[in-house]
């Protein structure tokens, strides 16, 4: 089963779910909109689906941010000359689908609650998506790949992933504890949907630029002039495009952050030892006095 289209990084599985409405797919926190009215009829669109054992092969960009996967029985084409690849190994991959994904839209937007929000959206000129799909691991593994015999066979060596690796913060290692295995669970892949809206009248004509999506159209009572809702749902966002929406800035500042929570966690585990004393120069914050015989 391959995943959706997959995410640069990991979010919770509590922060999305199928059908959901979106202004930006990386960071659901951010403004979203989900229809409890719609929810029976898009949940009885969803296909579900449980692997046990779920093994894969991520590759990871210069940035940090996965790329791709190639599944755990890969083409070693297309991995020959990867230098960043990480295993993944993970107790369950489970996915929810929309089988027709227009029909899961339009389940949403018959939502006089979903409307309002495509049309305050809309006037605010910010981009929209819907959620179809989600694909969640849990308790996944990820470790350092490496070929064998440089590509003769598609044996790996595997490593615990290096401190300070370019990867995304949910993967990395913790450096307090530094033994065991990291267990992350969340939500690796989505089928998510480019969504357009447009406040119009109904003797406005399309535009060359309104090709390529499925649209609807919905009056808006109580507006002058007739106005019209017009939304149309696009093609799934591939798995690059994905990649180029993540805030390289965000994820610097919280990378920061946590080697200075490193550094501060690191200095009281030190000031902790049982190897320095209360009067340890190391305690008192200043280097320790000269031997006797060199003070003169």
């Amino acid at each position: 089963m391959v995943l959706h289209g997959l995410l640069p990084r990991p979010l919770s599985a509590n922060d999305v779910v199928v059908g959901q409405l979106l202004t930006h797919p990386l960071h659901p926190e951010k403004d979203g909109f989900y229809s409890e009215l719609a929810h029976s009829e898009v949940d009885d669109l969803n296909d579900y689906h449980i692997q046990l054992r779920y093994k894969d092969i991520f590759s990871v960009d210069q940035e940090g941010r996965f790329m791709t996967n190639y599944g755990a029985k890969f083409d070693l084409g297309r991995i020959y000359r990867q230098p960043n690849l990480l295993t993944v190994t993970a107790e369950q991959m489970i996915q929810r689908t929309s089988q027709r994904p227009a029909e899961t839209f339009e389940a949403v937007a018959n939502d006089p609650e979903a409307r309002q929000w495509l049309y305050n959206v809309a006037k605010e000129g910010k981009d929209m998506y819907i959620v179809v799909g989600v694909t969640e691991l849990k308790n996944a593994v990820f470790k350092r790949a490496k070929l064998q015999d440089a590509g003769a066979s598609k044996r790996l060596n595997e490593l615990p992933i290096e401190k300070g690796a370019k990867v995304p913060n949910a993967v990395r290692r913790n450096s307090i504890i530094g033994l065991g295995d990291r267990h992350v669970s969340g939500v690796f892949g989505m089928d998510v949907r480019r969504v357009v809206a447009r406040i119009t009248t109904p003797a406005e004509p399309h535009s060359l630029s309104d090709i390529g999506y499925r649209w609807y159209y919905y009056d808006m009572p109580g507006t002058t002039n007739k106005e019209q809702l017009m939304v149309g749902l696009g093609e799934p966002l591939k798995a690059n495009e994905l990649r180029l929406m993540l805030d390289l800035s965000e994820e610097d500042v919280q990378t920061n952050l946590d080697a200075i929570s490193q550094l501060s966690l690191d200095a009281l585990g030190a000031a902790a030892s049982p190897l320095l004393r209360p009067s340890s120069p190391a305690l008192r914050g200043r280097s320790p006095s000269p031997h006797p015989l060199l003070r003169a």
